[in-house]
């Protein structure tokens, strides 16, 4: 459809943007078979996101018109009615960026909201949440809207327009402000959990990788400030609708990693297993976090008491000159006493934290498939 000879610039966004969203669809897709087939706990977030990716390969789909019609090219070689064409696709583009960002952090927040149950971090995230609702709602329609009539934005005929220059960075500084609360808010959460150091890190870096979205985002204000003040818009917004693109689907994929961990396990049991075994002769199994099998140790009325018994074999009571060359059993008993019990073995979970099929949704994050099923 494109020809890189022609249009070199058009053709390199248009390579871009089909990469990166081939990749955040793999992405998407493993994360499906991963809900669906291992975990078997699917959730609305993971319907959010399948339709964050439509909406992203509708970018792709824009970005590859803009290209066809001209972008990249500058607006005095094109014919009138090219210049219509990649700017109706433009305004198009725009409304399939604003609404993949908006899904994406949704299901972000719906993810949190069923890892942390408690009622200081629900609040906070519905905050968050109502936030994007109210971001993602008004790009939508200021894209829609952005000159009344309509169709002024493609034809420049006169109409009333919102200033591209304020609206542009207003929705961009309220979108970078938002990616950082989504990285920010499971943190003290996660400081508070009873969890080994190695662990905890590693929580955290899982919910950190957002932070490659925050550098896209910043990275694509410079291409922002190129567009918005152009008197050339289809030379000048290659650069722009890559970032974008970019921006979108690293998103897409920064959101669908965390929850890949039980099909790695799956494939890779000894990287990604949380398990560790000495010997195969003396298996050991270690509670892992969220677990819902994790039970604590029953209680008992003695106090660490030992109790110690030699039996002969033999009856009634010998000497020691008559217990040479008999077997001897020794039979140890350990009584102990835990006080409490509870969410305090568990190391993560909550009476609340379960899902609607019974399991901690922390389950499809750092617990090994077998474990879950």
């Amino acid at each position: 459809m494109l020809h890189g000879s022609d249009n070199p610039r058009g053709r390199q966004a248009f390579d871009v943007s089909v990469a990166f969203t081939v990749l955040a669809f793999i992405s998407v897709a493993l994360r499906l078979y991963t809900r669906w087939f291992i975990v078997r706990a699917p959730g609305i977030e993971d319907h959010l996101i399948i339709v964050a990716t439509l909406f992203s390969i509708g970018l792709t789909v824009c970005i590859a018109y803009q290209a066809k019609w001209g972008m990249g090219k500058h607006a005095n070689t094109l014919s009138w009615d090219d210049n219509v064409k990649v700017s109706k696709s433009f305004w198009a583009s725009l409304i399939a960026y604003y609404l993949a960002l908006g899904l994406t952090k949704s299901s972000i927040l719906l993810q949190y909201h069923r890892v942390f149950p408690t009622r200081k971090f629900q609040v906070a995230c519905w905050c968050v949440f109502a936030v994007v609702i109210c971001y993602t709602t008004w790009t939508v329609f200021g894209s829609i809207f952005a000159c009344v009539p309509v169709q002024a934005f493609w034809t420049k005929e006169r109409a009333r327009c919102i200033d591209q220059f304020a609206m542009w960075f207003t929705n961009a500084a309220i979108n970078i402000t938002t990616d950082f609360a989504i990285i920010i808010l499971p943190m003290p959460v996660i400081r508070r959990l009873r969890l080994g150091k190695r662990q905890k890190s590693a929580l955290i870096g899982i919910f950190a990788v957002g932070g490659f979205v925050c550098i896209v985002s910043i990275l694509r204000l410079q291409s922002l400030v190129a567009i918005s003040n152009s008197t050339d818009q289809s030379y000048d917004n290659p650069a722009a609708a890559t970032w974008s693109s970019v921006e979108t689907n690293v998103g897409i994929i920064c959101s669908c990693l965390p929850l890949l961990r039980p099909l790695m396990t799956k494939c890779l049991p000894g990287v990604f297993s949380s398990h560790r075994r000495d010997t195969p002769s003396t298996p050991h199994i270690y509670p892992t976090i969220g677990s819902a099998r994790s039970r604590p140790l029953p209680s008992h009325n003695g106090d660490y008491p030992l109790e110690t018994t030699t039996k002969g074999s033999g009856g009634g009571s010998r000497g020691s000159s008559d217990a040479e060359g008999r077997d001897i059993q020794v039979e140890t008993h350990i009584h102990v006493k835990v006080e409490g019990g509870g969410d305090r073995f568990s190391g993560w979970e909550t009476p609340k934290s379960k899902g609607t099929d019974g399991r901690s949704s922390m389950d499809t994050l750092v617990k090994d498939p077998k474990d879950i099923v």
